[in-house]
């Protein structure tokens, strides 16, 4: 139960806080004036939901879900970001891969990475501890709802073959100069991108759109980390619609200490130990120090800029 260990990923309990969601939502997408509160960030392009949808909070007053933000704006990683459900696929997730069973099923997988059934004392499965399966995930059903918002317009925009013009016109918004100067307030930069702060690729349909969106917007730097990977089938779309040059695609490590994948076509992986990894792995100094942890205060965008890197995230 995630209140008896509450750093590890409870799906089952997002499953319920998504399904709360069964109302529809539009395919146009809205613009609100990008401004800085003491919160965070608010505008920006946002997704309306159809209907006079409410929502019971954890306690129990009925709020109303009008519309979501299309973008998140992570203060760890200092730009926006695109968030879809994480976890396995039955839980409402879209990452088949976090699922143990679903791995090794696979099992060509380890041609690149040790076997599961290898996993040394003391390390962990990494999906079973992920942020986005916790913390703030669980606490904010808002958060959930969101998520499940986003997920339902892509799959809607994709189905209509909207979904990457309108991606790339919302990423191009931002690159407005009043926009700009708003973001620059608190180091956010819109020149980089992260694809999933939260959630995979979850159809080869989905994948190619945003290969089409890197092609369209050549000045923008985008990272995506996924485990689909594992997958040979995955394997071969990412051969046959490589990833453009402004995209950094990163096969994600299985389990803590586990070496970063590295796959032919791909960039660099990453991996999570507790501690420092030896060059030619970059590792990640967000984490290092008492200031802020972001990439901003590190003044680092390897994750981005550098695809060649693999990439050690501290464990925390």
């Amino acid at each position: 139960m995630y209140e008896e260990n509450p750093q590890v990923a409870n799906w089952s309990r997002l499953e319920t806080n998504r399904a709360v969601f069964d109302g529809d939502v539009a395919e146009e997408i809205e613009y609100e004036r990008v401004a800085l509160g003491k919160t965070g960030y608010s505008g920006g392009p946002k997704i309306r939901i159809l209907g006079d949808f409410t929502y019971a909070t954890a306690g129990g007053v009925r709020r109303p879900f009008r519309n979501s933000s299309l973008f998140t704006w992570t203060s760890k990683m200092s730009c926006p970001s695109f968030s879809i459900p994480a976890g396995p696929v039955e839980n409402g997730g879209t990452c088949p891969a976090s699922k143990q069973s679903s791995i090794e099923k696979e099992g060509s997988y380890e041609r690149f990475s040790p076997p599961l059934s290898d996993i040394p004392a003391g390390e962990k499965f990494i999906c079973s501890v992920c942020y986005a399966g916790k913390g703030r995930y669980l606490m904010y059903k808002s958060m959930s709802l969101g998520q499940v918002a986003k997920l339902r317009w892509a799959q809607k925009t994709l189905r209509s073959g909207t979904f990457a013009r309108r991606m790339t016109e919302a990423i191009a918004s931002l690159r407005d100069p009043d926009v700009e100067r708003v973001l620059g307030a608190k180091l956010v930069s819109n020149r980089f991108f992260r694809i999933h702060d939260s959630g995979d690729f979850f159809s080869p349909d989905y994948y190619k759109a945003w290969v089409e969106i890197c092609h369209q917007l050549p000045e923008v730097r985008f990272w995506a980390p996924t485990r689909q990977w594992v997958y040979a089938k995955w394997r071969e779309l990412f051969s046959n619609y490589p990833p453009p040059r402004n995209l950094s695609l990163r096969p994600s490590a299985l389990f803590t200490s586990a070496p970063p994948p590295m796959i032919r076509g791909m960039a660099g992986g990453s991996t999570s130990i507790d501690g420092r990894m030896e060059a030619p792995v970059w590792n990640c100094p967000a984490y290092e120090g008492d200031e802020e942890h972001s990439c901003a205060a590190a003044e680092c965008r390897v994750c981005w800029s550098a695809p060649q890197k693999p990439v050690n995230y501290l464990t925390h």
